[in-house]
């Protein structure tokens, strides 16, 4: 998985993750006439997922953009507030837009948790487990070359 995820160039996750969001968080009917609930507040977890998703394509990007280096803290934390600010944004967006979306404090609140736990998954395992990966794969193509 971290070896497709090193093949994409910089910038491309965090793109595809705006776009996701905004059209999920935007579009009047995202899902068409296939709206449902799967059980009371699964929308709740549908944001925290996306903008889990989010902060961690967010955090990846730079990741990738620092290899062979390690990321900073500071920075990691500056796009989960991106992330948060995103969803933050969006939720305002659907109160300006009149689309028949509405803004919702508990949309925002799982938003948010959704990118904090996106930022501890990446700076506990999944930047580890990156690292080792784009790591471990350049010495080996660098070794590989030199014979």
């Amino acid at each position: 998985m971290y070896k497709l995820i090193k093949s994409i160039p910089v910038g491309i996750l965090s793109t595809l993750a705006l776009l996701v969001v905004a059209y999920f968080s935007l579009d009047a009917d995202p899902l068409g006439d296939n709206d449902f609930l799967l059980f009371e507040g699964s929308d709740k977890v549908a944001h925290f997922l996306l903008y889990f998703c989010t902060a961690c394509a967010f955090i990846l990007d730079y990741a990738k953009f620092k290899i062979p280096h390690h990321t900073k803290l500071n920075l990691e934390l500056m796009f989960t507030c991106c992330a948060m600010i995103l969803g933050l944004l969006m939720e305002v967006g659907q109160l300006i837009l009149s689309n028949g979306r509405t803004y919702d404090t508990m949309d925002l609140v799982a938003n948010c948790l959704g990118a904090a736990a996106g930022f501890g998954y990446m700076h506990v395992w999944g930047l580890h487990s990156f690292r080792r990966v784009a790591v471990h794969s350049r010495r080996h193509h660098r070794h590989h070359h030199r014979h």
